[in-house]
């Protein structure tokens, strides 16, 4: 499932209703990015199909469903967070992994500051190769707290995504049909491996998030 979480439940290592926020697409070079409230985790299956084309679905439990139980591949563990993109300043989602998101939890506990709260920081996230040669590297940058005219921006937005929206779990009987196809036999569809997402997380890992948003004093 997806689900707001504190930022101690973010994993220490490996194993949108709205229509304003586009994703942060993470491609090679430098992105800086300034997390604005609360992360949500999910557990979320990307499975390439035999026409090549890459298909994504929530799950609501990585281990009780239909993929893993009939298929054998497990979902893997990813986060998601509203973010201010400095290379335009415009609200964006940045989905990622413990690569990405485990430097966001290091400075919350660190600093006991909500990276995404109104006194929180900026990051850098370096992205080099391609493919399985992918290698993601997170850094803090500087504390940064949001300014007048960032709070009035979001505000004038309508507020920060919702995240739990955009990623929507799928119900277990609709998995199969969602990422292999209505023609579906169990067992016997013809896929790739998952996508090989490159951030450190763990696949068999099962998410325990807390019920409640951590307090971050943001006014929107």
């Amino acid at each position: 499932m997806s689900q707001v979480i504190d930022w101690k439940d973010v994993s220490e290592e490996g194993n949108k209703s709205s229509s304003k926020s586009s994703f942060l697409r993470l491609t090679a070079g430098t992105h800086t990015v300034r997390p604005v409230g609360p992360p949500i985790a999910m557990n979320k299956f990307m499975i390439q199909g035999a026409d090549n084309l890459w298909k994504s679905a929530v799950c609501e439990d990585a281990v009780n469903n239909p993929i893993t139980q009939n298929h054998g591949i497990d979902p893997s563990e990813r986060y998601a967070i509203n973010i201010i993109d400095r290379a335009d300043g415009e609200l964006k989602i940045l989905e990622g992994g413990v690569k990405v998101f485990g430097e966001f939890k290091k400075y919350n506990s660190m600093t006991s500051k909500n990276p995404g709260g109104s006194e929180g920081a900026d990051f850098k996230i370096v992205i080099s190769g391609s493919g399985r040669s992918k290698k993601i590297t997170t850094t803090f940058d500087r504390a940064n707290t949001l300014t007048e005219d960032e709070v009035s921006y979001i505000k004038g937005l309508g507020g920060l995504t919702k995240l739990q929206d955009v990623f929507k779990v799928t119900p277990n009987d609709q998995l199969e049909a969602k990422l292999f196809g209505e023609d579906v036999v169990s067992g016997s569809v013809s896929i790739s491996q998952k996508e090989d997402f490159s951030t450190g997380v763990a696949p068999n890992s099962n998410i325990t998030p807390s019920t409640e948003e951590i307090g971050d004093d943001l006014g929107f």
